[in-house]
């Protein structure tokens, strides 16, 4: 909901010039109760801009997060308006108005792509926050993502709203992951399905080889529990080299792409012919996109190999002897060394199931035979 790193207030496009006091009273000032009570009878008062998130192995547009903007009265960022908000009483209505816009901008996603929209989770036990996010059955394509990192849902509500929202087909994102042990907590309770690393260990990644170790440890985490990282706030090009270097799926900053009131539906081609150029210098042995077998996924064991769940997930795969097995999934960008060594850190009876491809919006691409993937690492090595 707030800007992005580094942002400066910026008033929506399309909005009236008006004369504006540059200097933002304190949120606890009367005025912000009033200015509040305007934007939620305004809807126009309040935007959605699109910052594009990015497939670092293709240069590809796969999603956008959506940040608000705000028309006036004061030169301030976005998040000192949901402060004020929670200061005034008003932070469920905003959340609501912010979940009801994101789930209508749904309807102008290019074909293949995803969007996120910030949560605090405590707000889900809130009935208007509740009832804007699940008053429709679908939520395919739409990515909430937590802000916060601490346990407030005593009574289990707000969870309760969570798996709802899962069975729905929304997708779980954690925010500013990999400092602090409450936000590791809650990663092990929630096993999101994107983890956005803290910018702190994205900013200068490229010349601190401790931060490269954390990102590569902190990514083999999240990979065995099956999730996408997504580095945020890249500032520079030699962040993103280094990014793509170590393997990372998802990135998202200025680097990439700045907020804006229209989705960007592809990188300039200069960008993203550079980003492909890099992750192909900087990878060993490739990835394997190269060794995926197409298959048939649905779900009818008879007529299919790959079993998915009535929300789309991906939670079966056939073996070479026509058994079903609990399936791993693993992204077309993921390198061999990497995709070998999960395959390998798998309990001995499972070390040789086949794994699945899939992309970032959960669709099959194929599988993977773990004899292709050993020949292919082979033959890089």
């Amino acid at each position: 909901m707030g800007g992005g790193p580094g942002e400066s207030w910026c008033p929506a496009e399309g909005s009236i010039a008006i004369d504006v006091e540059l200097q933002a009273p304190p949120v606890d000032d009367q005025r912000w109760a009033d200015a509040l009570s305007d934007v939620l009878a305004h809807p126009t008062s309040h935007a959605l801009h699109a910052q594009p998130i990015v497939e670092l192995a293709t240069g590809f547009v796969t999603g956008y997060e959506l940040l608000s903007r705000f028309t006036g009265p004061w030169r301030t960022s976005p998040d000192v308006w949901f402060a004020a908000a929670h200061h005034w009483g008003h932070n469920p209505a905003l959340q609501a108005r912010v979940l009801r816009k994101a789930i209508a901008a749904r309807d102008d996603l290019p074909p293949n792509t995803f969007l996120t929209v910030n949560v605090d989770p405590h707000l889900l036990a809130d009935d208007q926050v509740a009832d804007a996010l699940l008053g429709g059955n679908d939520l395919s394509r739409l990515v909430l993502e937590l802000t916060e990192h601490t346990r407030v849902d005593e009574a289990g509500r707000a969870m309760g709203v969570l798996a709802r929202a899962r069975a729905a087909g929304a997708l779980i994102a954690m925010d500013d992951a990999g400092t602090g042990y409450a936000g590791l907590q809650l990663l092990l309770e929630l096993r999101p399905d994107i983890v956005k690393l803290d910018r702190a260990l994205v900013t200068g990644i490229d010349v601190d080889p401790v931060k490269r170790t954390l990102v590569e440890v902190f990514g083999d985490l999240v990979g065995r529990m099956d999730g996408w990282l997504l580095a945020e706030g890249i500032e520079t090009r030699s962040e993103l080299e280094a990014l793509i270097a170590m393997g990372v799926p998802l990135g998202q900053g200025w680097a990439l792409g700045r907020p804006q009131p229209q989705m960007l539906t592809a990188l300039p081609a200069e960008d993203a012919a550079h980003i492909r150029a890099t992750a192909s210098r900087t990878s060993l042995t490739g990835n394997v996109a190269s060794i995926v077998r197409p298959v048939r996924a649905g779900r009818d064991r008879e007529h299919c190999d790959v079993l998915l769940a009535p929300s789309g997930k991906v939670t079966e795969v056939r073996d070479p002897l026509g058994r079903w097995v609990p399936a791993m999934t693993v992204a077309p960008s993921a390198t061999v060394v990497e995709v070998a060594r999960r395959a390998m850190l798998r309990p001995e009876g499972r070390r040789w199931d086949p794994l699945v491809c899939t992309d970032m919006n959960g669709a099959t691409v194929g599988t993977i035979a773990v004899d292709a993937l050993m020949l292919a690492l082979t033959q890089g090595s």
